[in-house]
Formats: C-alpha cells, structure tokens, sequence
C-alpha cells in the first residue's frame, strides 16, 4: 500500500516511502541507466535494499520520498545528513519521467520543506562532473558550486570528479 502524501506540487506528488516500495528501489540500484549516476556499482540484492530501508529510511531522521506523477511512482527525492542546521539533498528519476521538469519540481518542494518547515539554514547537493542534468537542476534551484572533489568516485571504469554544491536559506528564493 503506497505511503501517504506528504507535499502535493503542481504536477508532482511527494509521498512517503514505504515497505512496499523496496522493488522501487531495487530497480533503481540495479538499473544501468540510474545506478551509475547515484554511484553504485555493485549489484543490489532485496536483502540489500531491505537492510537499507531498515537502517535508513526507518532508522536515522532522514527525510525519503516518493516522487508520483499522476499517481505512479517515478523516483525519489530525499534528504540526509540532517543535522540541526544543514542537510544533503538527492533525486532521482526513472529515465522515461526525465526531461518534463518533475525532477526540479520534487527537488523544489523539498527544498522549500527543509528551509520553511525544518527551519534549516543549508543544503548541500553534489553531482557527477559529467552528469550535466543533475548539476543543471540544482543550480536552476539557486545552489552555488562550492568545490569539486577530484577523481571522488570510480564509475565507468575511471575515476570521476564530484562537484558540491550548497543553498543558504536566504538565498532561497520564495514563490
């Protein structure tokens, strides 16, 4: 049964992540065209993904939602490494929802959420050097480069760059 809604966007519905949504996440760590962007390169079991939701989403105050268009799952939008003051925002989408702007609209409304409801004062955000939608979203949000982590992951059979990013609650623009 699908988690309850959480913020409801104009053309995105965020709710929260459920037991019955670990096939979601299963799919995703395992599908080529997502994994190597989130930065996994390993095949996920469900035993895997199980012990992630226990350890995780159940287990340390993070905030993790489901992204629905139209009702159907398309990804997730969460936050992180909450602390009193900061957190660490990421988003992903299944690659037929890519491209329609749901991903920034997600994105938007959690960030709106953490500095509104969460009473947070920065989000940091980070992105594959060459995954230019990622890094395009976040800063269409206002986020600023801040450094870039040199040869950070290997994916793709070489070592790749990280850049980071951070958003200042007054920086965020109101709506």
């Amino acid at each position: 049964m699908p988690g309850p809604v959480f913020i409801d966007g104009e053309d995105v519905t965020l709710r929260t992540l459920e037991r019955d949504d670990l096939d979601l996440l299963h799919r995703s760590r395992n599908d080529p065209a997502i994994r190597s962007w989130l930065t996994f390169e390993t095949p996920s079991t469900m035993d895997d993904i199980e012990s992630f939701y226990e350890s995780t989403v159940l287990g340390d105050g993070n905030v993790n939602l489901v992204v629905c268009i139209d009702g159907e799952p398309a990804g997730t939008v969460v936050l992180f490494d909450i602390s009193r003051h900061s957190a660490e925002l990421a988003a992903w989408l299944f690659p037929e929802y890519h491209g329609e702007e749901y991903g920034r609209e997600a994105s938007e409304l959690l960030v709106d959420h953490s500095f509104s409801d969460l009473g947070l004062h920065r989000i940091r955000a980070k992105a594959l050097a060459d995954n230019e939608p990622s890094r395009g979203l976040v800063r269409s949000l206002g986020f600023s480069k801040v450094g870039v982590a040199r040869d950070a992951v290997f994916q793709r059979g070489a070592y790749r760059d990280m850049v980071r990013y951070d958003l200042l609650s007054d920086e965020w623009r109101t709506s």
